[in-house]
């Protein structure tokens, strides 16, 4: 029963990720949309966060700070997302945004000379071989190496390493920083000072006629956006206390499959096939990193 709940938990939270995305992708300014559904979704958040805050408080300044760096990271995420998405397919660079567990392990053995074991070892390579082959066209000896000058030349796939790069420094930041404040509170916090850091960058660069504008069309889906930014978060962390958090964490990167299919066959993008494969390799990768000793 534990398990059978604790899948529909995580699955549910995989499938509200990647519509979030899906969304983001067919606004017409990007970094509005973000930012407007960010706004949104801390009003709507604020009530719980007061009644957490109320009654765990801040027992430990130094998470609060952690919080502030995280947020930094998190705001710098979003600008790589939002560029990946203004050129690249959903189905191409979403899974490449997704890799960075496999990021974070590599910076683990690199930076605090974690030990890895053969499943980890398989998990990354793994998840490097669907990275690599999610931007060829297809499976072919002509396609084989087209990919490495695809990372050089094309700014979507460019911005997307560069986000799945952020997404790994905020794991880490984050994996300090809910050992000194409660996940909820920390969570708050972190997505605070992330629409801190966002605001003056947008109220700076985007004309306000243009803000009324992406508000004015899109107003349900930034509502919603809003929504599932909260609810997506809270559905992964009650599946946190039912169950190991490296099972929770993998299970959840089938949201690169949702977000391939999702590209695919409702904004009828190409290559599915071939992208399909490779988000499988992606997701079968970073679960086995995750259960990885």
């Amino acid at each position: 029963m534990t398990n059978t709940l604790v899948i529909g938990l995580v699955l549910l939270s995989a499938i509200i990720h990647a519509f979030r995305d899906f969304l983001t992708k067919k606004a017409k300014d990007k970094q509005v949309f973000v930012w407007l559904y960010g706004i949104s979704g801390l009003i709507l958040f604020l009530p719980i966060f007061i009644y957490f805050l109320s009654r765990e408080g801040i027992k430990n300044s130094f998470g609060f700070y952690i919080s502030i760096a995280s947020g930094f990271f998190i705001f710098i995420y979003f600008y790589f997302l939002t560029k990946s998405y203004e050129k690249g397919d959903l189905s191409h660079v979403y899974p490449i945004m997704r890799s960075a567990p496999a990021l974070v392990l590599i910076f683990a053995v690199i930076f605090l000379r974690e030990q890895v074991s053969i499943i980890g070892v398989l998990g990354i390579f793994l998840v490097l071989l669907g990275t690599y082959t999610i931007n060829m066209k297809k499976m072919s000896l002509s396609e084989l190496f087209k990919p490495i000058k695809l990372i050089f030349e094309n700014k979507s796939v460019k911005f997307a390493f560069l986000t799945s790069i952020s997404l790994a420094t905020v794991s880490i930041i984050d994996k300090i920083g809910v050992s000194y404040i409660h996940p909820m509170v920390y969570f708050y916090f972190i997505f605070l000072f992330t629409f801190t850091f966002f605001t003056p960058y947008v109220l700076h660069v985007k004309d306000k006629l243009l803000i009324k504008n992406e508000w004015k069309v899109n107003k349900k889906t930034i509502l919603i956006n809003g929504f599932f930014l909260i609810f997506g978060y809270i559905l992964i962390l009650i599946a946190f206390t039912i169950e190991k958090v490296s099972y929770v964490v993998g299970l959840r990167q089938l949201s690169v499959v949702f977000a391939v299919l999702l590209g695919g066959y409702i904004l009828k993008e190409e290559y599915r096939m071939i992208r399909f494969t490779s988000s499988a390799l992606i997701f079968i990768g970073i679960f086995l990193i995750s259960i990885a000793n």
